[in-house]
């Protein structure tokens, strides 16, 4: 008789990742992950002291996903708006994992300023167009607004709480980028 293929600590982050993005992170346990990989869970505790390490194995799985999101994003004058639309698309397209990554305890950051230097905002904050200083806190504060405007909308949307088209999340984003832009330049005028 052949032996059993061995079950690798990657096989088991690859499915737990894919049972979160599926089902939820209420979904992750030991025993959704052997029977995903059809076989007992002695594999998932041989590679993983507790669920808690896997769960932060998977929480940097998925952040590393929604960094690589991001990667489709026009880096063009319209960066704010481009990255906020892209924000709310994440949100629609993959609402367990934006639940994981936003709306669980997993996400803990110490100020709001920590979270905007992440590895995501820093590859974004590379494409801000010339006429905004880069380094003036206007600018900063500007990111921050749209984010945080970005993210009350997908929150909403991934709750069932509001029930609106891509088109009128388009054009809220697109008016709050405006006016947030506008007022960047007004501040940023000689």
């Amino acid at each position: 008789m052949p032996p059993k293929p061995k079950i690798t600590k990657e096989d088991i982050l690859n499915i737990a990742f894919e049972i979160v993005r599926q089902n939820g992170i209420d979904s992750l346990n030991a025993r959704n992950i052997a029977k995903a990989l059809h076989c007992s869970t002695q594999p998932v505790f041989s590679h993983y002291e507790n669920m808690s390490a896997l769960r932060a194995e998977v929480y940097a799985m998925a952040s590393k996903y929604h960094t690589d999101y991001f990667d489709r994003v026009s880096p063009d004058e319209n960066i704010f708006l481009n990255v906020s639309v892209a924000y709310v698309d994440f949100a629609l397209e993959e609402p367990h994992l934006f639940r994981f990554l936003f709306m669980s305890d997993s996400f803990q950051t110490g100020a709001i300023d920590e979270f905007m230097e992440g590895d995501c905002n820093k590859h974004i904050s590379q494409h801000i167009p010339d006429y905004i200083d880069k380094s003036s806190p206007a600018a900063s504060a500007t990111f921050t607004d749209m984010w945080l405007y970005a993210h009350g909308i997908a929150t909403m949307l991934v709750m069932n709480q509001i029930n609106i088209t891509k088109e009128e999340v388009q054009l809220m984003l697109t008016r709050m980028c405006h006016a947030l832009i506008n007022d960047l330049k007004y501040k940023n005028k000689p």
